[in-house]
C-alpha cells in the first residue's frame, strides 16, 4: 500500500495493540495516523527548506517582554493566516534590533506550509531589490512565474521594515 511511515512504526504499534487488545479497526487507524504524521512532517521539512526562511526564529521564542509595544494578541491573530486569505499585506517596521526579522520569520514558519498550507519565501530587502532589478526587462507574463512573486507570504527585511 506504500505506507512507508506506517511500516517503520508497525512493530511498535503491533506490540502495543497486542498488549492492550486493541481492535483491528483501531489498529488500522493508528497505522494510518502514523503514515499521515510522517508524510506531514516530510512536507513541512521540504516546505521549510524551499522557503529559505532562517532557522531557529519562531513565535514561541520571541521575547514579547523585551518589546512591550508589540501586542502579542495582534501577532497571534496574524499567525492564523487570515491576512493571506483576505489578500492583505502586513508591514512590520521599526528601528534595528527590535525583532522585525524574528517576527517575520516566526510568522512565516507558523503561517506558511508548516501549519496552514501556504507557501512562503524569505528575502532580505537588498536581495529582493537585486532580483527585481535583474528581471525589470521581463514582460509581465514571465514575471508572474518568478519565485518572489508566487509566494503566498513574502518576507523581505532590512533594518527598516519587514513584509
Amino acid at each position: 500500500m506504500g505506507l512507508a511511515n506506517g511500516a517503520e512504526q508497525l512493530e511498535t504499534l503491533l506490540t502495543e495493540a497486542v498488549k492492550q487488545e486493541i481492535p483491528p479497526h483501531t489498529f488500522r487507524d493508528q497505522i494510518l495516523t502514523a503514515e499521515h504524521q510522517g508524510r506531514e512532517a516530510r512536507r513541512v521539512k521540504t516546505a521549510l527548506r524551499l522557503s529559505s526562511l532562517p532557522t531557529g526564529l519562531t513565535l514561541a521564542d520571541f521575547d514579547f517582554a523585551f518589546q512591550p509595544a508589540i501586542e502579542r494578541s495582534r501577532i497571534d491573530t496574524l499567525a492564523t493566516g487570515a491576512f493571506i486569505r483576505a489578500h492583505e499585506i502586513v508591514l512590520i517596521q521599526g528601528p534595528p534590533g527590535v525583532g522585525k526579522t524574528h517576527l517575520a520569520v516566526g510568522l512565516g514558519v507558523k503561517v506558511k506550509a508548516v501549519e496552514h498550507g501556504f507557501s512562503a519565501q524569505f528575502y532580505r530587502f537588498d536581495e529582493l531589490k537585486l532580483a527585481l532589478k535583474g528581471d525589470a526587462h521581463l514582460p509581465p507574463a514571465r514575471l508572474r512565474r518568478r519565485k518572489y512573486l508566487n509566494s503566498s507570504l513574502r518576507s523581505s527585511t532590512n533594518s527598516g521594515s519587514s513584509r
